[in-house]
Parts: structure tokens; sequence; C-alpha cells
């Protein structure tokens, strides 16, 4: 039997013994419980000839039969899978202590009694059937990805080909209109974006201080000794509390580091109640964040679950904050992130401003129905909402878009937070920069090309269906979008030196050509200015992070390039230096 269905009818045992008085015990338990007692045998051959024609539910070895190796039994015993229930006499020795460790499915003691004996029978047996329909599940899972994987990869390759066409079609014909009449959407997307950004947000009803959820905080480390005290004495000095006790549990999951990480956890352990400590080892470390979620989910009370990256600051009164917006029907909320090394360097400056902007689109979202997205850090959702959309999905890249999603694909509601944030530490090299950039892009374009027939599908408006698809498509339009940046820059610079006519003809009315020009700027001067710069600084940053945007176009190729190749999903977790917070 290489496989154990589902039990249909009674289960069938059989034992491995020589020993009459404890056959004759087993026989009498087994068929009280009305189990099928389907024979016994103790010379090797015996034992598979009437393996391979009874195909039993479980098998009964005794440790004390004799002539036969127990260790190479039970090992040829592993290719029938069947669960086996030692049955162990007066000695332990070395042999039986390695069958034991090895044995997931228990022993008993001699002489037998009749209730252990059928607990272990029922007990081995439904753990059984379990292990199956979970290895069943994880090879439903593995193949869904592997066809998924096949997808991306040729749709990466259709996108990568059709960009690059079009590219050289407006070179070689010297006529680019075709590209602003493509970048219209998107451009009167940002614009408007940008306007409803302006609006108030609507208020958040607070919970009465009875009604307070308890809130789970999940930390994922891996290799984070530089960071790693500071997050966590921040996010425990928060000052949220229920009859005046901490209402928040704050739970680190160690995925398998190598480094102190795991020295320094359990040093502040000693000073932090609320602090709990999970680890992972290999060979089940390292597969990815949402797997590093899950665990934690599982052992988290909270009804709230927070996220927070492990080079996260935050202030006392965020959890406070941040939790009112989880009122009512509400499934999750994303809270504004801000670099607290903005100003160490270039990129990292920029970085600040980017994640600006982006609060300023979530805004907009929040204000058209709350169709908002979640980030990998300063996340906040119900636990019930998670479950019900089959919590984090661990083979995804990036966890957290995909997350969001599911929830709004299902008529859930994200909101934004601005009123608090999350300080993180911006990348400040351009190799670790563009690792984390690629992950993120192709992240979004696994959410694209997997989703997308479900979006359309999906029971939800179609504002908000043409607001998911804007959201992830992003990265799609990126080379377009500058290339039709490059062609005016080009244009501008032969009109105003040369004098000549334009080198790349873009012909349609000036009113779509104008929007495609002017729309990249209104919601970075909007999010700019909710940090009160002066003139001179807005006029910078504004230049500054024109000119950092070009990144998106090597960015584009690097994401294809590495989604047409990769050969499994794997999740690269950025390096945290720590540094002044």
């Amino acid at each position: 039997m290489t496989e154990l269905e589902l039990i249909s009818g009674k289960p069938k045992i059989f034992a491995i013994s020589s020993d009459e008085e404890s056959l004759s015990l087993l026989k009498e338990f087994v068929e009280d419980y009305d189990y099928e007692y389907s024979g016994n045998a103790f010379v090797k051959e015996d034992v598979f000839d009437k393996l391979d024609k009874i195909s039993p539910n479980l098998i009964f070895l005794d440790t004390e039969v004799e002539n036969i190796d127990l260790e190479e039994l039970a090992g040829d015993l592993e290719l029938f899978n069947v669960p086996i229930i030692l049955i162990v006499g007066a000695l332990f020795d070395e042999t039986i202590d390695r069958l034991l460790t090895k044995n997931p499915y228990g022993f008993l003691l001699k002489p037998l009694e009749d209730g252990e004996v059928q607990r272990s029978m029922a007990v081995a047996i439904k753990k059984h059937e379990q292990n199956i329909i979970n290895v069943k599940t994880a090879q439903a899972k593995i193949k869904e990805k592997s066809t998924e994987l096949v997808i991306e990869k040729s749709d990466s390759s259709f996108l990568l080909i059709l960009c690059i066409a079009l590219i050289i079609m407006a070179i070689l014909t010297r006529n680019a209109t075709w590209l602003q009449w493509v970048l219209l959407i998107p451009s009167l997307t940002m614009l408007l974006n940008s306007i409803i950004s302006i609006r108030k947000m609507d208020p958040v009803i607070p919970y009465e201080e009875e009604d307070l959820p308890f809130i789970s905080i999940f930390i994922p480390a891996h290799n984070e000794e530089n960071t790693i005290e500071a997050t966590v004495k921040s996010v425990c000095q928060s000052e949220y509390y229920k009859n005046e006790e901490p209402n928040f549990e704050v739970i680190v999951i160690n995925d398998g580091s190598t480094d102190s990480t795991g020295e320094i956890l359990a040093e502040i352990k000693k000073d932090l109640p609320q602090l709990k400590i999970v680890t992972r080892h290999p060979p089940r470390s390292g597969k990815g964040k949402g797997f590093v979620l899950n665990d934690a989910l599982t052992l988290s009370q909270g009804e709230i679950i927070g996220v927070f990256d492990a080079d996260t600051q935050i202030k006392t009164d965020y959890l406070m904050t941040i939790v009112q917006y989880l009122n009512g029907d509400i499934d999750g909320v994303q809270s504004r992130v801000k670099m607290f090394n903005r100003d160490e360097n270039y990129l990292a400056r920029m970085q600040h401003l980017e994640f600006a902007s982006f609060g300023n689109t979530l805004i907009a979202k929040d204000n058209l129905g709350s169709t908002g997205f979640l980030g990998g850090n300063g996340q906040f959702v119900k636990k019930d909402a998670i479950i019900d959309c089959g919590r984090w999905d661990g083979f995804a890249v990036t966890e957290d878009l995909n997350l969001a999603i599911k929830i709004i694909l299902q008529g859930g509601k994200i909101r934004y937070c601005g009123e608090c944030a999350v300080y993180q530490e911006a990348v400040t090299d351009w190799s670790a920069f563009f690792r984390q950039r690629v992950r993120w892009a192709i992240g979004n374009f696994e959410t694209l090309f997997v989703y997308f027939p479900q979006i359309l599908r999906a029971k939800i408006s179609l504002l908000k269906k043409f607001n998911i698809l804007e959201h992830i498509s992003f990265y799609s339009f990126n080379l377009l979008i500058f290339f039709g940046f490059v062609v005016t820059i080009i244009n501008a610079i032969s009109w105003f030196i040369f004098h000549s006519p334009t080198i790349i003809r873009m012909e349609a009315p000036f009113v779509v050509g104008f929007l495609s020009v002017i729309a990249f700027f209104p919601g970075i001067i909007l999010a700019l200015s909710r940090d009160k710069p002066t003139i001179q600084e807005l006029i910078k940053d504004i230049i500054k992070y024109y000119i950092y945007c070009f990144h998106l176009i090597p960015l584009f190729f690097m994401t294809m390039k590495t989604m047409m190749t990769r050969k499994e999903r794997r999740w690269s977790k950025t390096e945290h230096k720590g540094g002044k917070k």
C-alpha cells in the first residue's frame, strides 16, 4: 500500500509480535473497540507478504520481537506509509530510544491496558489521516504555484517584448503619438488621485475603553542583531492599556537566525512580559515571510494582528491611534511609513519622499471607499479577516499585497492612517536598493498575472476593480512612462538648442501631452507639502525625486529578467544595518 486513503468502514489493525499474551490482549482490545484485527506475523517475509494482502490502517510493532533488526524493519515499513505504534517491554536500550525519536505515533508499555490501546489507535489513525490531507494539500499548493510560475514567465516575456517592440517602432518611425494616448489613463489616474487626496478623510469612531481589542504584534526576524533590541523595546513601550494592564502581546519569530538575534531576544525577554519568542529551525525556516506570519497567527491571542519589520520604531501612542481605524466594518489599516535615516544620503531621502507620495495615494483610495493596500510594515488586520481569506500566502514574494487583494476581493475594506507612522531604515546603497525593489516589483507582477481573472469576476464594484488593477499594474507602465519622459526631454533640448523640429514626433492634442507631462507633479507636491517645507526645499526635492524616478527604467528590465529566469518563488529580506534613530 503506497497511500492511506481516508477510512471508510472498520480500520484494519495488524501486529508484528511473537508475544502470544500481548497478541491475545491486543486482539481483544481491538475488537472491543469495533476495529478489525487483521492478523499478525513475526517473520520478516511473512510480515511483508501479509501487509501487501491486508493493507492495514495501523501497525503495532513489538520491540521484543526476536530475530529481526528493528531499525531495518522500521525503515522498510515506511514504504507502506502506515502509522506504527511501538509496544515496549521493560528494556529501553539505545535502539528503542532511536525508534521512539523517529516515530511520531507514540508507544505503549507492556502489559497492555484496554483504554490506552484504544486511545492510541484512534489518535494514531486520526493523526495519520490529517497528515495525508496536509501532504495532499501541500502538493496541490505546490502544483498550483508551479502553474502560476509558468503563467508569470510567459506573461513577463510577452510584456517585455511588447514594450520593447513599441519603443523600437517609435524610434524607427520617429513618431510616439500612440504613447501619449497609452499613457493618458495612468496620467489621469495620478492626477485624479492627487485631487481626491485633498479631501478630508472620514473620521474614525473610537472604541469604548472596555471594548478595546487585544492586539498581537508580529515581528519576523532573520539575522537582525543590529536592530531587533531597539525595535522590540520600542513596541513594548506602547501605551495601550485596558483595565490598567497592557492590552497587547509581541511575538518575535526568530526565523533561523545564525547571528546573535536569538541571544539578544532571550536577554531582553527577562524585562518584557509582553514578549513571546518563536524560533524556527531549518529545514522549516527560511521558506518565506508568509509562512513565518502564519506560524505566529496560530499562537496569537489578539483580535487584531499587527506586523512590523525588525527595524521599526514607533511612538508610545501609536497602537492606541491606529486601532481606532478598525472599529466597525473595517478589516485592515495601513499606517504611514517614514524613514528615520532619511538625511543619511540622497537615496535615503528619496525613499522617504516616495513613501510620502504612496501615503498620498492611499488617502485617495481611502476616500474612494476604503480600497487601500497593506504594506509589509505597519499593517493591522482583524484576525478573522486573515483566516477567512486563507491566511498569508507563504509562496508570495509580497505577502502583504497578496493578503490585501484577497481581503478586497471578498468585499473587505482597508483604510489608511496618516495620524501615526512607523519609522524604518531606508536602504542606503544602490545594489541593496535594487534587490529590494526587484522583489517588490515581482510581487506586483505576480499579483497582476495571477489575480487578473479573479479581479474581473469578483462581485465588487467597477471602481474597486479599477483601483486594484491600477495599483498592481503600476510597474507595467514604468518603462513606457519614462520613455515618454525621455522623448519629451530630448525633443525639448532639440528645440531649445538646435531650433530644429522634434526628433520623435508626439502629435496628440496638446491637452493629452500636457496631462501626460504634468500628472506626475501634483501628487508629489501634495505629499511633500504635508511636512511643511520651504519653497526652496520643495523645488529641490521635486527635481531630485523626478530624477530618482528614472531608476524605474532599469528596474523594469531587471524585474523581467528575474521573473523569466527564476525557478522558484523565494522571499529575500532587506538587510537592516541599524544606526541612529
